[in-house]
């Protein structure tokens, strides 16, 4: 029997790429999307695509109905609907602030709510939530994403602890800046007309953040890594994904005094 997965989030970008990676590989993908005018079909095969709201909990128990109705059992979730915010949190609005929570965690936590009943019926399943390098460490002007990153990795980790005891395993793809949409056309910038004094710096930075993404890596990148984390059979939590630079600063996040790396982190933005 053919495993099946659903991922949110794939109309472009890392979603699209594991739709494509894991139809090739024979699964049964459920490709979901807030708009499914924005699917772009590649003629893959195996590849259902279907419309999901993360942040309508009455459209996922639709969706998830049904999937179910189409196949006796889901194997893997893949969490992976989300989007960034840039620029200084004084200049964020309180409704931009709350539109990436209801994405990126609260949507995560909807559909993860709604699945697990049925996983708990097969005493299976494989919840795999897709974080970012900048879950684990952070650079400027990026907080409030970053907050929302640092809450999937503890909501994940803590998450797995109750889970495991009926089966059901939790992982994290932690990919650093990837070659898709999301860099540039899945962000909203925070600005004002008003307030000036951040400018200068969010300039400088961001041509930093073009020289990163210069170097970025395929979104097939990371869909081989979310492939490895779904078909291993490990008790693995976190699978870390990105270009050498991305991983070395990771490791030095995890090794260096925390003081040093803010030092670190300072000398490549602002000089």
């Amino acid at each position: 029997m053919r495993r099946t997965i659903l991922i949110t989030g794939a109309s472009s970008g890392i979603g699209l790429a594991t739709a494509n990676y894991f139809a090739k590989n024979n699964w049964l993908v459920f490709a979901t999307m807030r708009n499914s005018e924005h699917y772009v079909n590649n003629q893959v095969e195996n590849i259902v695509p279907l419309e999901l709201d993360v942040t309508d909990k009455q459209k996922i128990k639709n969706c998830m109905d049904f999937v179910l109705k189409k196949v006796d059992k889901l194997d893997v979730i893949v969490n992976n609907a989300g989007f960034g915010g840039y620029g200084a949190f004084e200049l964020s609005t309180p409704d931009q602030r709350q539109s990436m929570y209801d994405v990126n965690v609260f949507g995560m936590m909807n559909v993860i709510q709604e699945i697990l009943p049925h996983f708990r019926a097969n005493n299976s399943g494989l919840i795999i939530n897709v974080s970012s390098i900048g879950g684990l460490m952070t650079y400027p002007l990026y907080s409030v994403y970053h907050s929302t990153k640092w809450a999937v990795e503890g909501f994940s980790e803590s998450l797995n602890f109750e889970l495991k005891h009926f089966g059901i395993g939790v992982k994290l793809i932690e990919p650093g800046v990837t070659k898709s949409n999301f860099v540039y056309g899945a962000q909203i910038m925070f600005k004002s007309n008003t307030v000036g004094d951040y400018d200068s710096y969010m300039n400088k930075l961001y041509l930093k953040v073009n020289e990163t993404v210069a170097r970025a890596i395929p979104s097939g990148k990371v869909a081989e890594k979310i492939f490895e984390a779904a078909t291993d059979n490990k008790e693995k939590l976190r699978y870390p994904v990105g270009n050498s630079q991305s991983l070395i600063l990771l490791k030095l996040r995890q090794i260096l005094p925390l003081k040093l790396f803010i030092k670190l982190i300072r000398t490549r933005i602002e000089k």
